[in-house]
């Protein structure tokens, strides 16, 4: 069976950023939260890159999510996955250090569908990372990312939660103002990884994941965030990944950003569907 469509985007996934606002600033220099945090995002795996704003020196922001993926084909399987924690914390020169601890709980019922999708539950890997805030205009804000993900999850293997070997990322992330309430969003991502080839064994092998986004201010602290992206490839010699996201993300404070999510697998495994819906939050402490 081709690669499962619930492995498509194992490792570090973007999300969109907000609406830029009207302000002669940039919006990482306006310090609000919506324009800091990286969630929503695309995946299972946690969220690391996306905005590129960074936390302000000396600044603390926490991210957490619960994700429930189901499954399709001649039965239904059921994949949650949370707290998915990520904190992260500003340094000098517009950078931030990035950690995701390994508290990332996955849970997976229901029917068997073969491959990777039998009954499980465990652990997913932890990561540290380094996000750079390259320029922040009143049209335009960009960074680079890099982050490694370490083996500490488990089960390992094709059936279980961990890839069994480190894995790199780099990244890079853009948001571009076409009015004071619409913005054109992209990652460019190219990471190596380990996966599962067609004999069984765990290889390493590279991918490239590009994104691009919308995001529309719906209201003064309600955005409306769209985003397509690819994964080339999902696996040692496997197909292309395709996921699509429509999202909402309501400002609920000065430190608190709160998002809604859906997802759809628009490239799954022959006979599979596969969704997911998905909710989080952002607090700056």
């Amino acid at each position: 069976m081709a690669q499962p469509p619930e492995r498509a985007l194992a490792g570090v996934t973007p999300a969109p950023s907000p609406a830029p606002s009207a302000s002669p600033q940039g919006a990482c220099a306006q310090g609000g939260l919506a324009s800091v945090t990286n969630r929503p995002g695309v995946g299972r795996a946690v969220t690391v890159n996306g905005s590129p704003c960074v936390v302000p020196l000396g600044g603390i922001v926490v991210e957490s999510g619960y994700r429930n993926q189901v499954t399709t084909a001649n039965g239904t399987s059921t994949l949650s996955t949370y707290p998915s924690p990520v904190v992260r914390y500003g340094i000098a020169a517009g950078n931030e250090i990035v950690l995701s601890p390994s508290l990332i709980y996955s849970r997976r019922t229901g029917a068997n569908l073969g491959g990777t999708f039998g009954p499980a539950s465990g652990m997913q890997d932890a990561g540290f990372g380094l996000k750079h805030n390259l320029r922040d205009r009143p049209w335009m804000q960009d960074a680079l990312e890099a982050f490694v993900s370490l083996p500490t999850g488990y089960p390992g293997g094709s059936f279980g939660f961990s890839a069994g070997a480190p894995s790199y990322l780099l990244g890079y992330s853009g948001s571009f103002a076409l009015n004071a309430k619409t913005a054109v969003t992209t990652t460019q991502n190219f990471s190596s990884s380990a996966g599962t080839n067609g004999a069984g064994a765990t290889q390493r092998y590279f991918s490239y994941q590009p994104s691009l986004g919308i995001s529309y201010a719906l209201w003064s602290k309600t955005t409306l965030l769209m985003q397509d992206q690819l994964t080339l490839p999902t696996a040692p010699g496997g197909p292309t990944g395709n996921r699509a996201l429509l999202a909402v993300q309501q400002v609920a404070g000065r430190n608190v950003v709160l998002d809604i999510e859906f997802e759809q697998n628009l490239l799954p495994a022959p006979g599979f569907n596969q969704h997911a819906l998905g909710t989080g939050f952002t607090v700056r402490l």
